[in-house]
């Protein structure tokens, strides 16, 4: 997959034959978004070009993946090209009829896919039927239903990541949704207590999920780790106003400080609770570790 960073409308020029483009800013890249893409892939007699943007146009409560997580998705499904649209003022501003003369038409598609909620432009002015006045091939797909016979979206998705149904997120992400940061230091109440745990700060767009203890595996320099993740203020102990993520990482005692790890959420196993005494509080701990051990080693091959 080739990947085409434009920064200016006026200046970028791609001549590529019989090139088929799909349009969407796909956060999270879920199995929605895929059944588009390989349905472009399918019916296309040429090269296929995925055309998104480095951010959101508009402002939105969190996402679920960067753009970089995005490229390495979408470099899978084996797209020929990627169009990475830079955002700045200019472009949030752009009219729907711009952006279709100005950016969509210098590609001279072949074919148009697209989701038939697709909008564009200036307050999302422009959608599927303005596309079709503008082209003579524009292939619109209906959007991928769950088992209630809902939408699958991005939204829908991040809504079940708040609120903690992390394995549900996962059937229609088609993948563990997962948080990427960097290790830094906290209250070191995990090491005291025989468990030590990486304090994560995340990609501060990211949606993070639901107050808990959380089934992870995290992925330290592409090695993956069966893991423990507790997010909240963890009120038995030191009790903070800001809730951390904190990660107990198996059978690894290295020095995580300033690198970035990523972790996998699989299952949440319980709410956050104030114990009665540290003791009870390593009980638990125990029982925890366990049920993921357990659950990581029969259900995940």
């Amino acid at each position: 997959m080739e990947v085409k960073y434009i920064k200016d409308l006026k200046s970028f020029d791609f001549t590529i034959k019989n090139l088929s483009l799909v349009l969407g800013y796909f956060d999270g890249l879920h199995i929605g978004h895929m059944h588009l893409i390989n349905y472009a892939k399918m019916n296309s007699s040429g090269p296929v070009g995925v055309v998104t943007f480095d951010e959101p146009l508009k402002p939105v409560e969190g996402q679920i993946t960067t753009l970089e997580e995005k490229i390495s998705l979408l470099n899978k499904l084996k797209i020929d090209y990627l169009f990475v649209l830079m955002v700045d003022e200019n472009f949030r501003h752009l009219s729907y009829i711009d952006f279709i003369n100005k950016f969509l038409k210098r590609f001279n598609p072949k074919m148009i896919f697209c989701g038939n909620d697709y909008t564009f432009g200036y307050n999302a002015k422009g959608n599927v039927f303005d596309l079709k006045m503008a082209f003579s091939n524009v292939q619109v797909m209906n959007y991928v239903n769950d088992f209630n016979h809902e939408k699958i979206s991005s939204s829908k998705i991040k809504e079940l990541i708040k609120d903690g149904q992390v394995k549900e997120a996962s059937v229609y992400l088609g993948r563990p949704y997962a948080l990427i940061g960097s290790i830094a230091h906290g209250f070191k109440k995990g090491s005291e207590l025989g468990r030590p745990t990486a304090n994560l700060i995340p990609i501060e767009y990211l949606v993070v999920p639901k107050d808990g203890v959380y089934i992870t595996r995290t992925n330290i320099a592409g090695k993956i780790y069966d893991s423990l993740t507790n997010i909240g203020t963890h009120p038995t102990i030191n009790e903070v106003r800001k809730p951390t993520i904190e990660t107990h990482i198996f059978n690894f005692k290295d020095n995580l400080y300033g690198k970035n790890i990523k972790v996998y959420f699989y299952k949440r196993l319980r709410d956050e609770i104030k114990f009665k005494s540290v003791d009870d509080l390593e009980k638990q701990i125990d029982k925890d570790i366990k049920e993921a051990t357990d659950y990581l080693k029969n259900n995940l091959k």
